[in-house]
């Protein structure tokens, strides 16, 4: 179910109240309801490919421990299955026939992570289907992740550890600012966005005000359904994997994807990535894994040209830094800005309908912008209320850079009256939200 949903928050509270009360077994059966009611609210007919997928590879996860010692039969097992699961993604995803089944992406590639590691040997296959079915179908992050490796969430799933003042704070705060994300940024920046990518008067402003807006709107927007998720379920004295470490500050490309969409960046990694090779077999087989990796980055997000220029664009810019001198010392802040203005610029890849639509607004980068300030005070002229929420978009961004802090200390006075401030601005956006239509819904629900 979309976390901004009006429905979303009383069945949640529901669900963590009466969860507290149960002893293990009966949690694990409570959240595999939960989470396959919330599923079924958000995507009625999503719910057969999800069971089918949880049954093919929960059944190959058991002939897989069946056959120890069988490589022939183990390789068979596996192969049948990636063709399964992957075929299955690719009809839905990119045949364009078919409507696109909510969390496909993000539950297949979970869902290999676990196949893969039984054929590894990493990970015992799971015995109870039910333990299973939870793992693929946990209401968290389901739809839009984090993609969790089972050595990292199967365990966490017996739900028998005791939920702890810690994990009430973190987890509370966690989910404040989430909304916060997505209430009072990605929604406020989403029409201006929107608008600008759809104008045909292209101008070198107005192509530059879409990359940065869009890349401030998908940051907000996925960061804040992540915190959300992390949130709901350390509530539940469960810990997802963080997805997002300020991406924005990062001084390079590669280090951008170590920042942004982690546990993406580590599923690519740690099953294409390395068993290609890795950087273990010289230069040019490295940059081929790197472009490889990058390619299915890109394609994994979508079937358009677009999307693949936008993932081979981010490896061939990791390839030129690899090439380059190592940092200067003392232009730390350079290169930050540099990162963020050419990660930004990329999102037009991203964002643009079409490949020919994007390469006309880079086209169109270095026109206008003798008028540009005379445009944009026309504009702010017609959307007054509009510029009024977005003035708060950045300095918001980085007041919420802060990350809670473990343990189960009370928190002090300053940070109460803080989350309490925070939580007003959430509900005025909302209600900003609920006049103006409601919320825009996860971009990310769209992958």
């Amino acid at each position: 179910m979309n976390f901004t949903s009006l429905l979303f928050l009383p069945l949640y509270a529901m669900t963590a109240l009466l969860y507290q009360r149960l002893e293990s077994r009966a949690r694990v059966l409570l959240l595999l309801a939960a989470s396959w009611t919330f599923f079924l609210l958000e995507s009625p007919g999503s719910g057969a490919i999800l069971f089918f997928v949880t049954l093919v590879t929960y059944a190959a996860g058991l002939l897989l421990a069946r056959s120890s010692g069988k490589m022939k039969t183990r390789r068979l097992l596996l192969t049948l299955v990636l063709v399964i699961t992957l075929g299955l993604l690719g009809v839905f995803k990119y045949s364009g026939r078919f409507f696109l089944p909510a969390g496909i992406s993000f539950y297949t590639f979970q869902a290999l992570s676990y196949v893969i590691d039984v054929y590894r040997g990493d990970f015992p296959a799971e015995r109870r289907f039910y333990r299973y079915a939870l793992y693929l179908s946990f209401f968290p992050q389901v739809v839009a992740g984090p993609i969790e490796r089972p050595k990292d969430l199967m365990g966490q799933l017996a739900c028998k550890a005791q939920v702890t003042v810690g994990d009430f704070r973190v987890g509370g705060f966690l989910m404040l600012r989430g909304y916060a994300k997505k209430i009072m940024i990605a929604d406020a920046i989403a029409p201006v966005s929107d608008a600008l990518f759809a104008d045909s008067t292209l101008t070198g402003p107005k192509v530059l005000a879409a990359a940065v807006l869009f890349g401030l709107q998908i940051y907000a927007d996925f960061s804040g359904y992540s915190d959300i998720a992390l949130g709901a379920a350390r509530l539940l004295g469960i810990r997802l994997t963080e997805n997002f470490k300020n991406p924005y500050l990062a001084d390079g490309i590669r280090d951008f994807w170590r920042r942004w969409h982690i546990t993406l960046s580590r599923w690519l990694r740690e099953y294409v990535y390395i068993p290609l090779g890795g950087n273990r077999k010289g230069r040019l087989r490295t940059a081929a894994n790197t472009l490889a990796v990058f390619a299915l980055s890109g394609l994994w997000h979508g079937g358009g040209l677009h999307f693949l220029c936008w993932g081979l664009a981010h490896g061939v810019f990791v390839l030129i830094e690899d090439l380059t001198p190592k940092k200067v010392p003392g232009l730390s802040a350079l290169r930050k800005a540099a990162t963020f203005l050419l990660v930004s610029l990329l999102w037009v890849l991203f964002r643009a309908p079409s490949l020919g639509r994007a390469l006309a607004m880079y086209a169109a980068l270095l026109s206008g912008w003798g008028s540009a300030l005379q445009t944009f005070a026309v504009w702010v002229s017609a959307n007054r209320l509009t510029f009024v929420r977005l003035l708060p978009a950045v300095p918001l961004l980085l007041f919420l850079r802060r990350e809670p802090s473990e343990g189960d200390t009370e928190p002090g006075m300053r940070v109460l009256w803080g989350g309490y401030a925070l939580f007003a601005a959430v509900l005025i956006g909302l209600f900003m939200n609920l006049a103006s239509g409601g919320a825009a819904p996860f971009i990310y629900f769209e992958f």
